[in-house]
């Protein structure tokens, strides 16, 4: 009967701290947390693909420049496809655009082993699992809203994305100690990401959703003209406009620069196989992992401009230290700067999850989300290509045929990353002027209680 009685079955030992964490949030979001936990262990399990298949391209497989450019465009690009989940939440309900896409992602992992030590093979199946992803991924932003109320939303957000960075961590690191003992049978990590990725979503479909709590949808209009509506509406927000420019000037700058790292580590600073999966893989989702929860605080007490200032001013830092130390070969500060900018990565996941929700009522939820993953997708698509056409030295397309295979890079080589430095800054003073003139979050509707 007492709050702090000894015969509550959650204040044993061995369920004090779930009980603890769940007890800072309402009665109402504390089931959908914990299995929305369960679902971000398989999810952070296939995040690490991200980092990990840029260092299976480049020491495992001898993959080129292209092949890293070309996997985290389509990765990250994909995210342009994000209005289709708007349309599709006509006729699926927003939790079963979570689980079914990554059923079918479980799919595509499994196929990822059937035809083994081709570079361009890897990078075409990931591909398509990473674009099959960007379902699940703006659903997840969607659901948020109805799952967690405002007050408590950051502090949930971080606590996923800390679970999310763990397990993505620890397969990271049962990865690179897998390759140091047999990398050549790298495909069983894909086997192991699928079905870990499988038993997650199965949980996330368990997630209870009460019928008043469904996101509002669009009308029946069809797909063209809702997506003329939607541009209509983003084009005249002007303050989600003005955020989603502050937000392209340093999204751009880290897609076109973080997918070449092990590239930069391996042939241009000619550091080991081991070594640079350490550096480009580990040291990030360890980085991730660490400030993940201490950010989504932070921007529980913050508005999103005034964080996402906060994270580009230190990502441009350790982007300098990448620049610095790279065109002088010098291996620890270029570490440094990956160490830095991986500070900043924890805060900025989580406010680029939660960002948007700020300018949105419950009515425009998908819409917004959709905007913001979809303008995501542009720079994802395109600032990979771009950077790569600045890093690389030599023909850009050597196989290719035709006037292609006479294209050539600038050469720039690690000195791209001051440009990045300068989108990031740029990116840092435009969300500190939208910061501190900001009124306040849209009203909120609809918020669980």
């Amino acid at each position: 009967m007492g709050g702090a009685s000894t015969e509550d079955p959650d204040s044993g030992s061995g369920r004090g701290l779930l009980s603890g964490v769940l007890a800072r949030f309402p009665e109402s979001c504390r089931r959908p947390l914990q299995l929305d936990a369960a679902y971000n262990v398989g999810s952070g399990a296939f995040y690490c693909l991200t980092m990990l298949t840029g260092v299976i391209l480049e020491t495992i497989l001898d993959g080129r420049a292209i092949h890293l450019a070309v996997f985290w465009a389509a990765a990250h690009g994909s995210s342009i496809l994000s209005p289709l989940v708007g349309f599709a939440a006509r006729k699926v309900s927003m939790k079963q655009l979570v689980v079914v896409p990554n059923i079918i992602t479980v799919v595509l992992l499994l196929g990822a082993g059937l035809y083994r030590g081709d570079a361009t093979w890897c990078t075409m199946v990931l591909s398509a699992a990473f674009v099959m992803r960007v379902f699940p991924r703006t659903s997840e932003m969607n659901m948020y809203r109805v799952l967690y109320p405002t007050t408590h939303r950051g502090a949930a957000v971080g606590i996923l994305k800390s679970i999310m960075g763990v397990s993505a961590l620890l397969v990271t690191v049962a990865g690179y100690l897998w390759f140091k003992y047999d990398e050549s049978h790298y495909w069983v990590l894909f086997v192991g990401i699928a079905l870990m990725l499988l038993v997650s979503a199965l949980f996330y479909g368990a997630i209870p959703i009460r019928r008043q709590d469904e996101l509002a949808s669009v009308s029946d209009q069809s797909s063209w003209a809702a997506l003329v509506e939607g541009l209509q509406i983003f084009l005249t927000d002007r303050r989600f406009l003005l955020f989603q420019v502050g937000f392209a000037l340093a999204g751009t700058a880290n897609h076109m620069v973080f997918w070449m790292l092990p590239n930069l580590c391996h042939d241009y600073l000619e550091m080991t196989a081991n070594r640079t999966r350490l550096i480009a893989a580990v040291i990030p989702a360890l980085l991730v992992t660490c400030s993940a929860p201490f950010w989504g605080r932070y921007l529980d007490r913050t508005n999103p401009m005034l964080g996402r200032a906060t994270f580009n001013v230190i990502q441009a830092t350790g982007f300098t230290l990448v620049a610095f130390g790279g065109a002088g070969g010098m291996d620890w500060v270029v570490v440094l700067g990956i160490v830095i900018h991986g500070v900043s990565a924890g805060g900025s996941a989580v406010n680029w999850l939660t960002g948007s929700l700020h300018f949105a009522g419950s009515d425009r939820v998908s819409l917004y989300n959709a905007v913001h993953v979809g303008l995501t997708g542009v720079r994802g698509l395109l600032a990979p290509l771009v950077g790569f056409g600045l890093y690389a030295v030599g023909p850009l397309f050597p196989d290719a045929a035709g006037s292609l295979r006479e294209v050539e890079g600038i050469g720039m080589g690690p000195r791209v990353f001051w440009i990045a430095t300068g989108l990031s800054l740029a990116g840092a003073v435009t969300m500190l002027w939208q910061g501190l003139t900001d009124p306040g979050p849209r009203a909120e509707q609809d918020v669980p209680e």
